[in-house]
C-alpha cells in the first residue's frame, strides 16, 4: 500500500529516497535481512511502472538485482511479500 512518502509490506516500510528521487523517479528503499531492496517508479509513463531490485557495494561500484517489475503495485507488493 502507497501512503505518500512510503510503501507498506508485510516485513517492513519501504522510505521514500529524497536524494535519489525527483518528479519523474520515485525511489523507495528499506533493509530488511541485512540487505538493501530497493522499488523504483518511473512516473513518466501512465500507469506508472514499477521496479524491485536488491542492491549491494563492491568498492566503489553500486550493483543491482532486478527481481520484479510491473506496472500494477499490487503485484508488486504481493510478489515481495513473498519473496521476503
Amino acid at each position: 500500500m502507497i501512503k505518500g512518502c512510503f510503501i507498506q509490506v508485510n516485513k517492513g516500510v519501504f522510505v521514500l529516497d529524497p536524494e535519489e528521487s525527483c518528479q519523474h523517479i520515485s525511489r523507495y528503499v528499506t533493509e530488511i535481512g541485512m540487505q538493501t531492496w530497493v522499488i523504483r517508479a518511473d512516473n513518466t509513463l501512465h500507469p506508472p511502472y514499477y521496479e524491485f531490485y536488491r542492491e549491494w557495494k563492491e568498492g566503489k561500484r553500486i550493483l543491482h538485482e532486478r527481481l520484479f517489475a510491473t506496472s500494477k503495485i499490487e503485484k508488486m507488493i504481493n510478489f515481495i511479500n513473498q519473496y521476503i
